[in-house]
């Protein structure tokens, strides 16, 4: 029937929006990061034998929660301050940054157009997860699950800025 084929088109297009995030984490991101830290002295070794600090854990731990109690939408809320938070930060960061600071490869990167068909990308998924998954209806509980991930990350960018 027609809703079926919609419904089987929906998910095709959700998990195709999702796999474009996980390339760009999987192949391009960490590829940056241990290309990064390579340059401050830390192999792919060393980073893999580092134990995970308590804020990446509740972040992560929270994303994934959010994945396996909720649904699609769930996830995509809760990965969104990182996935478009990163391209927001880079391109303020791209217009005010010193040309010499040590994290211009970070700043460029993630203010760098392909990063940004990442984030806009995440935002059209978001956008259309929330058209078949309840819409408005759902969106205090989103607010809220968005607002902890917020804080979440927060947590872990202050982590970093911690040493």
């Amino acid at each position: 029937s027609d809703a079926v084929a919609d419904l089987l088109d929906g998910r095709t297009s959700d998990l195709s929006g999702f796999q474009a995030t996980l390339d760009a984490i999987l192949n391009h991101e960490m590829a940056l990061h241990v290309a990064y830290s390579a340059e401050w002295g830390l192999s792919e070794r060393d980073l893999v034998a580092t134990p995970e600090h308590p804020a990446n854990l509740a972040y992560t731990r929270f994303v994934l929660d959010c994945g396996l109690a909720g649904d699609l939408l769930d996830l995509a809320v809760a990965l969104s301050p990182c996935v478009v938070g990163y391209a927001v930060i880079a391109q303020r960061l791209a217009a005010t940054a010193a040309a010499a600071t040590p994290y211009r490869k970070w700043i460029d990167a993630y203010a760098g157009a392909d990063y940004g068909a990442v984030a806009e990308g995440a935002i059209a998924l978001l956008d259309r997860l929330e058209a078949r998954r309840g819409g408005a209806a759902r969106r205090p509980d989103l607010t809220r699950l968005f607002a902890r991930a917020c804080d979440l990350e927060t947590d872990f960018w202050q982590m970093a800025l911690n040493g």
